[in-house]
């Protein structure tokens, strides 16, 4: 990724109330340079204060550090802008203790005079529920249980958990949106994962079939098995037109240069989608000096590399696979597959699927969690990968420690660092919890 931007949130203490320290530092991927930290200063009774910043201005220094605070009001001209843009001018407000004793740091945007609290433009707005029992919920629906069963957990009504699921699905996908972007990987699987929502298919009526929602529902995924970073997701029909539109999703996601190996499944989608995506269009040359010049075509690339996986089953087993080769040259992808010790496969991806299902309820088998709209299946999709991609460890993806470290008691002592698919991508240098990660203010995307 081309540069990092660094965020930290600090809640100020209230001055009655018993002191309230949290500083978080998240890397996120962004644009090209890197902010510099805001340099903090331990005061006497531990007490630590951000140094003041480098924006001059009347009055004594800026203490409250804002560089990661964007305005959140759309009709201001610094809507979405943070520190490093010269539109950027937000100071800290004060301090307000909720009902629940919770306290919350206020900011001001200078440019446009309004005040917003630091939960303006994140799912705890104007949420009256304490903020960690909307934690504690949310992570419950990440780790594979049921709206319902969340509901009688913390004695609230199942409309209440599924807003709490809609505004956090919204921002987790603001937030890959953002940190996904102009990645440069080697391989991406593509497959579909199928599920249903309402019935399945071949139990719709002929009346319920005029609903363009129920019945079979596909998840599309690319998947990166190197990082094992979910690149792209799209919940839709198995159709040619939702191809083109997954694969268009992914282009976006990738680097303009990036040109990975895709390998995917025998389904014939993927031809005509692949083509429209990382092709590029040519104007064939005409025969003559006469007449209409051939239309403009489109043909791959330079470097495009794409190859299918074919099985085939008998009684439901696997008794033969065999692997094509569709766009590129066939030593260069050998290369590329045997550099990491793998072949011509998908069962990366297929693995992913298996992560899916156990961290989202409604892609159970055989259970009563399904989905009955869509609209909730992507928001519950969203959240779920969020949380894989920046809280979750992954094992595959560890690393030997330089020295080995030791730990408490008569333990042997630590030789792995543990990472997730976002620290392994160079997305961000921690784990994130999830209060951090729906706590982090989302920029307004560059361009």
């Amino acid at each position: 990724m081309d540069g990092t931007l660094q965020v930290q949130k600090t809640t100020a203490p209230a001055a009655s109330a018993e002191r309230v320290e949290e500083t978080c530092e998240t890397r996120v991927a962004g644009d090209a340079g890197q902010q510099a930290r805001d340099s903090q200063a331990s005061t006497a009774g531990g007490v630590e204060e951000a140094g003041p910043t480098t924006r001059p201005g009347p009055g004594r220094p800026r203490t409250i550090p804002t560089a990661q605070r964007c305005c959140p009001h759309e009709g201001c001209r610094a809507y979405g802008r943070l520190g490093d843009d010269p539109l950027h001018d937000v100071v800290g407000c004060g301090t307000y203790t909720t009902v629940h004793g919770e306290a919350r740091q206020m900011y001001q945007c200078k440019i446009c005079g309004r005040p917003f609290s630091e939960t303006a433009g994140t799912p705890f707005a104007d949420l009256k529920t304490p903020t960690q029992t909307v934690c504690i919920a949310l992570q419950e629906l990440a780790e594979g249980l049921g709206v319902r069963a969340v509901a009688r957990i913390h004695g609230v009504q199942p409309d209440a958990v599924l807003g709490w699921l809609k505004k956090a699905g919204q921002h987790c996908q603001r937030l890959s949106e953002y940190m996904l972007r102009e990645l440069r990987v080697t391989q991406v699987q593509l497959d579909e994962l199928w599920t249903f929502v309402r019935k399945k298919e071949r139990m719709l009526k002929a009346w319920e079939m005029l609903h363009s929602e129920w019945g079979d529902t596909w998840v599309w995924v690319a998947f990166d098995p190197v990082h094992k970073l979910v690149i792209a997701v799209l919940v839709g029909e198995r159709s040619e037109a939702e191809a083109v539109g997954f694969l268009a999703r992914l282009r976006a996601r990738l680097a303009a240069a990036c040109q990975p190996l895709l390998t995917s499944d025998s389904l014939p989608h993927y031809v005509e989608a692949i083509l429209q995506a990382f092709g590029v269009w040519v104007q064939p040359r005409r025969n003559g000096d006469r007449g209409r010049f051939p239309k403009p075509r489109q043909v791959p690339a330079e470097g495009l590399k794409y190859a299918t996986v074919h099985k085939e089953r008998q009684k439901g087993r696997v008794v033969s696979v065999t692997t094509r080769i569709v766009y590129g040259r066939t030593e260069e992808i050998q290369a590329l597959v045997e550099a990491v010790g793998h072949k011509i496969n998908t069962s990366f991806v297929e693995r992913i699927n298996l992560t899916l299902r156990h961290l989202l309820s409604r892609l159970h088998r055989k259970t009563l969690c399904f989905s009955k709209q869509r609209e909730y299946l992507v928001h519950h999709l969203h959240l779920a990968l969020t949380y894989y991609h920046l809280a979750c460890y992954h094992a595959s993806l560890r690393v030997a420690l330089p020295e080995l470290l030791p730990t408490r008691g008569s333990g042997s002592p630590k030789q792995w660092q543990p990472r997730t698919p976002a620290m392994a991508a160079g997305l961000t240098d921690h784990r994130w919890s999830l209060r951090e990660l729906l706590m982090c203010p989302v920029p307004v995307m560059p361009g």
